[in-house]
């Protein structure tokens, strides 16, 4: 479904959630204005009990004039859009409708339609709206007052942007325009006086598990939550911190960490694997675990007891692998013959000028390297990506003479960390395939395990049970992990 597929369809009318967040508003704002900029109208409402009473809600309503109605009662529209929720959830009241769509990034909840968008993966319901404008040619550039809203629904449905789970989080972070005035103001509008009290009341609950921070909360809105994480981190003694509070659904974590053996998305994730879902940054992340899962996989366990569990399991789950500095016997395993599957590389320094810092957005994360003719990107099947050295692509690679086109869901992008300009890693790739035998030494991964590479001592690749520790037979010491679904596509075993 495109959003110009909707436009022209009568009487429409656009619904946020009963308890409406900056994201449902947001949301419901930009395609309000997408459709009006086709020439439809529409309307854009909230149901429940209470009309908006939060300051910087207010605030955002004021400064954006954004004509949002509380309602009771709504004619039978000719389609009716929620904007952040799901058509006959139990979030929003239920207005009758001739038609309904869907535009949302929870969990679904309703079947599958054609006129229903679903995307979990996504931190924000403004993440979408604003990539399914910006496929159907919205100017932005002359609607700042859309794209600051839209900005400002990321913004604080991801935690003051620490809990971005996908790539389309993260290019809406860095889009333009902003309106920073109003970001500001909305920005110090959160906190009152008796949400005040609630974060000194979280503090005082803090309890060491190893060297983790774990602090309970009592329900309150996700930004006084990562509020109260941001504070709790400070604490000396805290290597990484969990704050969790009780919500209608279930339980809401904020995460942060200081340790560079823990990304708070990675901890993030295994905390709500099977129960919810989290996401987010290296420092900072959050997530989500609904009281239906843990009753589902602990029976009778309360919600705070299964995040202490999942935090001990989490202590005692991974190795820890430092290149140039392990005691892995790399000569007793298997050895793999690289297959000739066309790959893709890039000059870095056709990006960007050498000698810029510069970011590789992938899937799996963002790397962070020198633009530089010495250094290559490699460019895998899956769209995975990781910087090589030009001496070393020159021995292991024949360079063929054409383009590179993986069919890839997300493709790299390039970052200049300086000016914030981006640009996809694709229109400079080229195919090669490997040289002759390119041979390792590899072993399937029976514990999760975190690799400190050579090109980035802050941050670690993250190997799972089932994945692949490997080093090329000639340096046992460049340590690196190769996931078990790319593992077979790619090597054979001699």
């Amino acid at each position: 479904m495109r959003l110009s597929d909707i436009a022209g369809r009568g009487d429409i009318v656009i619904q946020c959630h009963d308890i409406p967040d900056a994201d449902t508003i947001a949301s419901g704002f930009a395609l309000l204005c997408f459709l009006e900029s086709l020439g439809t109208s529409a309307r854009l409402v909230y149901g429940g009990r209470n009309p908006i009473t939060k300051p910087n809600l207010l605030w955002m309503l004021k400064l954006l004039q954004i004509p949002i109605e509380h309602v009771e009662e709504l004619r039978v529209p000719s389609l009716l859009v929620t904007v952040d929720c799901q058509y006959g959830a139990g979030n929003l009241r239920r207005f009758d409708a001739r038609e309904f769509a869907v535009l949302d990034h929870h969990r679904p909840e309703i079947p599958e339609g054609p006129l229903v968008v679903i995307q979990p993966s996504l931190g924000s319901c403004s993440t979408l709206v604003w990539n399914m404008m910006r496929i159907d040619g919205f100017d932005f550039a002359s609607r700042p007052d859309v794209f600051t809203a839209l900005y400002y629904g990321l913004f604080t449905d991801t935690n003051g942007l620490a809990e971005m789970r996908h790539p389309l989080d993260r290019d809406l972070s860095e889009f333009m325009p902003v309106d920073w005035t109003v970001i500001k103001k909305l920005k110090n509008s959160a906190l009152s006086i008796d949400e005040l009290e609630v974060v000194a009341d979280t503090l005082s609950s803090s309890r060491m598990i190893g060297n983790m921070g774990l602090l309970r909360s009592q329900p309150c809105d996700p930004n006084l939550l990562g509020f109260s994480s941001d504070i709790a981190q400070q604490v000396e003694q805290f290597g990484s911190c969990v704050v969790y509070c009780d919500t209608p659904m279930g339980v809401k974590l904020s995460i942060r960490s200081a340790a560079r053996e823990v990304m708070a998305n990675e901890l993030a994730v295994f905390l709500t694997s099977g129960a919810g879902s989290g996401g987010g940054g290296i420092e900072k992340a959050g997530g989500f675990i609904s009281y239906e899962s843990i009753e589902k996989i602990a029976p009778g366990m309360s919600p705070d007891d299964f995040i202490l569990s999942r935090i001990e399991e989490y202590q005692n789950s991974f190795d820890l692998v430092y290149c140039g500095n392990h005691n892995i016997d790399f000569s007793a395993m298997r050895r793999f013959r690289k297959l000739p599957v066309p790959l893709g590389y890039a000059h870095t320094a056709d990006i960007f000028p050498e000698g810029t810092q510069i970011s590789v957005r992938t899937l799996e994360g963002d790397i962070d390297t020198t633009a530089g003719r010495d250094t290559y990107l490699m460019i895998g099947i899956s769209g995975e990506a990781y910087p090589i050295k030009r001496e070393r692509h020159e021995k292991s690679y024949e360079v063929l003479d054409a383009p590179y086109t993986p069919n890839i869901e997300y493709s790299p992008v390039v970052m200049n960390k300086m000016t914030g300009e981006k640009k996809s890693a694709l229109p400079f790739a080229r195919s090669c395939v490997p040289r002759g035998d390119k041979i390792i030494r590899a072993a399937e991964l029976s514990r999760n395990t975190k690799v400190f590479s050579d090109w980035d001592r802050e941050k670690y690749f993250y190997g799972r049970a089932g994945d692949y520790i490997a080093a090329p037979e000639s340096d046992f010491s460049d340590v690196y992990i190769i996931n078990r679904g790319i593992f077979g596509k790619t090597y054979c075993e001699v």
